[in-house]
């Protein structure tokens, strides 16, 4: 079943591709091709996966613009459950090797995301700078993943990267924290495991920034580390707990 499941994912993520693909060549708003070929291939794949959301606090992501969303990374699974939530005046930075992904890759870069090299520090310097630009200009709201990787323990968040910090504080824009739910075992490509279930999203409560100094960078880390710690915690302890008696 496990292989079943991936080989429909995969279907769903070409028909998908190809439908994102054709609406881009026919319109000029890449802003919302972005957004619909994102529900679209969120819904196809969550579908055949079996993973169906419980998303709370959802208003809290169009209530301001500009924005920089954090989003706790557990696997590729992120892609289909996240999608739901992307809409037209956001974009995602992410790491340049998702450009070489068919279709993807190219449907990523027209419709106005971010590519960081990682591996050059100069050049991911220039991109969150020419970020910071897009975000002023175009009063957007930016999807980034502050870990910087995939975590490796379900429920635990890595330590958070400066730049997403960095980017808010330059900007202005208030930070706020998506958190999903702990996917496996229910949910773990590397255990061959796809099991059906209802994955919560959390949107907590936006975190200020402006009027902060590159000084407080710190401790705004740890603020934001804190409250999606305590949110991703309590999510993996209701989801461990037996179901009530109606």
């Amino acid at each position: 079943m496990f292989y079943l499941r991936l080989a429909a994912a995969l279907l769903a993520f070409v028909a998908a591709s190809l439908y994102g693909v054709a609406i881009a060549l026919a319109r000029r708003d890449r802003s919302r091709v972005a957004a619909d070929y994102a529900h679209l291939l969120g819904r196809l794949q969550r579908r055949v996966l079996g993973i169906r959301l419980e998303i709370h606090h959802r208003e809290r992501l169009d209530a301001h613009r500009p924005a920089i969303i954090l989003a706790n990374h557990q696997s590729v699974l992120d892609v289909p459950i996240l999608a739901e939530l992307f809409d037209a005046g956001q974009v995602v930075i992410a790491k340049k090797e998702l450009k070489n992904i068919p279709f993807f890759g190219w449907l990523y870069t027209v419709t106005g995301n971010i590519l960081l090299d990682r591996g050059n520090r100069e050049q991911a310097v220039e991109s969150l700078r020419s970020a910071e630009e897009e975000i002023r200009r175009r009063k957007v709201a930016v999807w980034i993943f502050p870990e910087g990787t995939r975590g490796k323990e379900p429920g635990r968040l890595l330590p958070f990267k400066k730049g997403a910090f960095h980017m808010a504080l330059h900007t202005g824009a208030p930070l706020i924290p998506v958190v999903v739910a702990p996917l496996a075992p229910e949910l773990d490509l590397k255990r061959h495991r796809l099991r059906p279930r209802t994955v919560e999203i959390r949107v907590l409560e936006p975190i200020p920034t402006a009027g902060l100094t590159d000084d407080e960078v710190p401790a705004l880390i740890n603020e934001a580390r804190h409250r999606m710690g305590a949110a991703l915690a309590e999510m993996d302890i209701a989801r461990r707990l037996p179901p009530s008696d109606p």
